[in-house]
């Protein structure tokens, strides 16, 4: 099988030739201390390991405002984004940007911005349609991102202001939540009008923290998962899938996305409590999991405990397919090389289908 007829059919829940194998983030740090240890300089794991493409193209969701870089040191750097976000970036070493700071945050704010929000052909950049083409005739997996209107709104408004907003005037939120998915869903019937044919749509929407959901399961359904559905409906009727990347504990969010018509869920964090190998038996003939792989275990370098977090997890979650083999969120630089190889032989050894 290529890579993309693997992880169509394991996300489907089917049984491919072998368990699908993929990464999607590595840092920077890491690949420094690889090399180091005596990765091939002129290789990238994907080749070494014989990963499964995993490839994502991005859609301009945005309110297309200025951006701008506000202030500059020699080690970070503030930047105002199209959303208004003022982000501090970080340009000695790897981390995510910490948000400061929100041109949006009233009600007063969103509506002079609010018509920002206009379908227009150019936010699909030309190259996306043709790009979505070869990754298929490589035989290589390929999602887009749209954009998904919880975590745009909450990102947008900033967090707490936003869960204020979504407690205090949820008429408002559920206004910002309405024009994105508007605009996100109408930019993928563009898409489709033009023949491009992605395996699907992939949110990445960290919807939980390490305690669970950020909002309640009546919330979700009150506000949130009608549009979900739409977008489901979208994909299934083109024979597309809708995976969610969602951080946190995802336990209790799980049977919701079941019912808003999600077909997977990513990167199931380990450290929150996720366990594929109590997923699997309750929810895998509903959904699909992707990851789980701690990599605390694999940062203690011992092989006994390696050993057991790998195989056990592959033999709960590979039967019947319907499980992708990954980390449970990206590859630190607290794990070795010859750690990584480990996980890798052993996902090879238990990973074929009979």
């Amino acid at each position: 099988m290529t890579s993309r007829e693997r992880l169509d059919t394991a996300l489907r829940r089917r049984e491919p030739d072998r368990l699908p194998r993929c990464e999607q983030s590595y840092w920077p740090e890491t690949l420094e201390r690889w090399r180091q240890e005596g990765m091939p300089a002129d290789a990238s794991p994907r080749e070494l390991f014989d990963l499964d493409a995993f490839l994502n193209f991005g859609l301009d969701h945005s309110l297309r405002l200025p951006e701008e870089v506000i202030e500059e040191t020699a080690e970070w750097y503030l930047k105002r984004d199209a959303d208004g976000v003022v982000s501090k970036h970080w340009t000695t070493n790897y981390g995510p940007p910490c948000e400061v700071d929100f041109l949006i945050k009233t009600r007063a704010d969103w509506e002079r911005v609010r018509e920002r929000l206009q379908p227009e052909p150019d936010r699909i950049h030309e190259s996306i349609p043709q790009a979505i083409a070869q990754a298929q005739a490589a035989g290589e997996f390929c999602t887009v991102s749209p954009g998904e209107p919880v975590w745009w709104t909450l990102r947008t408004l900033g967090l707490e202001n936003a869960m204020l907003t979504l407690a205090m005037d949820p008429d408002f939120f559920a206004d910002m939540l309405q024009a994105q998915a508007a605009l996100a869903l109408d930019l993928m019937r563009q898409l489709l009008a033009t023949g491009a044919r992605p395996d699907g749509i992939l949110f990445s929407s960290d919807l939980c923290y390490r305690n669970g959901m950020l909002f309640s399961p009546a919330t979700y359904r009150a506000l949130m998962i009608d549009l979900h559905r739409e977008y489901a409906r979208l994909c299934h009727e083109h024979d597309m899938l809708l995976i969610l990347h969602c951080d946190g504990d995802v336990r209790e969010f799980i049977p919701l996305l079941i019912e808003a018509g999600f077909d997977c869920i990513e990167p199931l964090e380990a450290r929150a409590g996720n366990d594929v190998r109590e997923l699997k038996p309750l929810y895998g003939d509903r959904i699909s999991f992707f990851g789980n792989i701690s990599m605390d275990v694999l940062a203690t370098g011992d092989r006994g405990l390696i050993r057991e977090e790998v195989v056990s997890k592959i033999a709960a979650a590979k039967p019947g397919g319907g499980y992708i083999h990954q980390s449970d969120h990206s590859v630190p630089p607290t794990v070795s090389y010859e750690s990584y190889c480990y996980w890798m032989e052993l996902a090879r050894e238990h990973g074929d289908y009979e």
